[in-house]
């Protein structure tokens, strides 16, 4: 006899096959494999299966899955009033966006299983059921009764079906018919599925004119015949080829780099090696504004087995990056071989851990304005490493002993940080008396497409949603990684986990106008203005006189490209 719930002796055997699992942890072994696998999975979340309530989380009702659904399931549910049927629209996470019930019977039975927004129906929270089941499978399915282990759902049936996305190819949730068990069935199935198509269809309509576009150059590009991918910033459309050789955190770079061709109209790079070896290219998707970026991913090349390669040494260092300007940095590190140093580089930019990831472990010393503290640089010459944070503050006199006892003989080897911007008047006496090699350090606006690898790291894992990507990366940060922790300390508060979207970010940054587009000339003018402020210390008179400019002029420039 079958395990049905369409039959009263299918619900009996359903009943004692339950009964005989949560006393016993026994199977029968002709139970269907998909609920035996089921029914285990929960056993192994250790699931409460007679909570009388359901968890609930916030959930945003402004998206375009809520707003293509919501007319046509209040129609539909008006149709099954009659019927005794309730309908609800879940996100991709099974998290509840939508409840439908014309019947005042119908809203009591949602009440009764605590069906309500923002209710978690996961797998991990209510076992299994006709929506967690439909998102893990994307394949319409009808749970029913004591298919259930939830005890809340023992006299409940949910037929449910996927809603993909027209755009992405994704699903993007599921839509549930909900009723009481003894209910008419058979039409249930049906009734979900059309649902479903027609939600899709309303997403299509509903699609702007430039996913329309972005969908069409995916299409174009061939992702039948080759690994590809499409990304804008806002939608991700990867081939089934490049999903096999891109990892999630590979398509969160890619992401940034779109979202920093869309804020510059121009892409940054063409060519990316990403972490694990695996190189892509990346062309404008099509033309005009914000157009995308097309992924051409490369396959690898089969090669003889090697030992394995070193890391790099900022990764040794746990140092996060993989930007053109970070790896830049750690390139000129690497050439300067054993030969002193100088950083240079705003506040906030991390001068000091990358001295550390060259020194290892040095003694390190804040510079301070008095004799007592070259008579320490000089104890500190006799370790094989010194680090030499600050010597900004030094005067001239001071900076001039300081030259000499650093070149002068001594088993050290020297790092010392200057931060720009602050007229430092040692700067050129270091360069004169003691010749070391001068490393800039970029800015974290110069190196946005780090910002996820950076949150994760600032924030103990936290995951950047795309939009809170987006957001960040468009920020000016003046405070550099200093404010980035602050910030995704804060936000990951407010979230109160690890995935962080946009509304959890401070206002200051959601409400923040975009950076704008810069012209070829205009960044090559841009990095112009910042390597004469480099070279003069940041004494803006200097710098401006470097460039053949007025002061008013500098200034006015300096607003314009956030260097002020």
């Amino acid at each position: 006899m079958a395990y049905e719930i369409e039959t009263r002796d299918g619900v009996a055997r359903l009943r004692r096959a339950r009964e005989l699992f949560l006393t016993d942890r026994r199977l029968p072994e002709d139970l269907p494999a998909w609920l035996s696998a089921a029914w285990r999975r929960s056993c192994f979340a250790e699931l409460d299966v007679t909570r009388d309530h359901v968890p609930a989380v916030p959930v945003s009702l402004e998206t375009p899955l809520v707003r293509a659904a919501t007319p046509v399931l209040a129609k539909l549910a008006g149709d099954l009033a009659g019927l005794g049927a309730a309908v609800v629209l879940s996100d991709r996470h099974a998290r509840v966006v939508g409840c439908w019930a014309d019947a005042e019977s119908v809203g009591a039975h949602l009440a009764r299983i605590d069906t309500r927004l923002g209710t978690d129906l996961s797998e991990r929270s209510t076992g299994t059921n006709g929506i967690s089941h439909v998102l893990d499978t994307g394949v319409p399915f009808v749970v029913g009764g004591p298919e259930h282990l939830f005890e809340l759902y023992q006299n409940t049936v949910c037929a449910g079906a996927p809603v993909t996305d027209p755009v992405t190819r994704k699903v993007a949730g599921a839509v549930a018919v909900v009723c009481e068990l003894d209910a008419p069935l058979r039409v249930l199935h049906t009734i979900a599925t059309t649902a479903a198509g027609a939600i899709e269809r309303e997403l299509v309509h509903a699609a702007s004119a430039h996913e329309h576009r972005l969908l069409e150059a995916y299409l174009r590009a061939g992702p039948g015949r080759y690994p590809i991918a499409v990304l804008d910033g806002r939608t991700r459309l990867v081939s089934e080829g490049a999903a096999g050789l891109l990892r999630p955190r590979d398509l969160d770079t890619l992401e940034s780099y779109a979202i920093e061709a869309a804020r510059d109209g121009a892409l940054p790079t063409t060519e990316l090696i990403l972490e694990h070896g695996v190189k892509v290219h990346l062309h404008p998707a099509m033309s005009g504004d914000g157009g995308g970026v097309l992924v051409v991913v490369e396959p690898p090349q089969p090669r003889p087995a090697r030992r394995r390669a070193r890391l790099s040494l900022f990764a040794d260092a746990g140092l996060s990056g993989s930007s053109p300007a970070w790896r830049s940095l750690e390139r000129s590190v690497a050439r300067a071989g054993t030969r002193p140093v100088v950083l240079l580089g705003e506040p906030g930019v991390g001068k000091a851990d990358v001295a550390r990831a060259v020194l290892r472990e040095p003694v390190v010393l804040d510079a301070a304005d008095d004799d007592n503290w070259l008579e320490e640089v000089r104890e500190a010459l006799a370790h094989p490493a010194v680090l030499l944070r600050h010597v900004e503050r030094l005067r001239r006199g001071r900076a001039v002993r300081l030259a000499a006892l650093l070149a002068g003989d001594h088993p050290a080897r020297v790092v010392a940080t200057v931060t720009t911007g602050t007229r430092p008047v040692c700067a050129d006496v270091l360069r004169t008396g003691w010749s070391p090699v001068e490393v800039r350090v970029p800015s974290l606006r110069e190196r946005t497409a780090d910002i996820p690898e950076l949150a994760r790291r600032f924030g103990g894992g936290v995951h950047l949603t795309q939009d809170a990507r987006a957001t960040l990366q468009r920020h000016d940060w003046p405070g550099n990684l200093t404010e980035l922790k602050a910030v995704v300390a804060a936000a990951r508060a407010e979230a109160g986990g690890l995935t962080v979207g946009a509304r959890h970010l401070p206002g200051r940054l959601r409400s923040a106008p975009a950076h704008p587009r810069l012209t070829e000339l205009e960044k090559v003018e841009r990095s112009a203005i910042s390597e004469a402020l480099l070279a003069a210390n940041g004494n803006r008179v200097q710098a401006a006189a470097l460039l053949g400019i007025g002061r008013a002029t500098l200034y006015r420039k300096l607003r314009r490209y956030g260097l002020a």
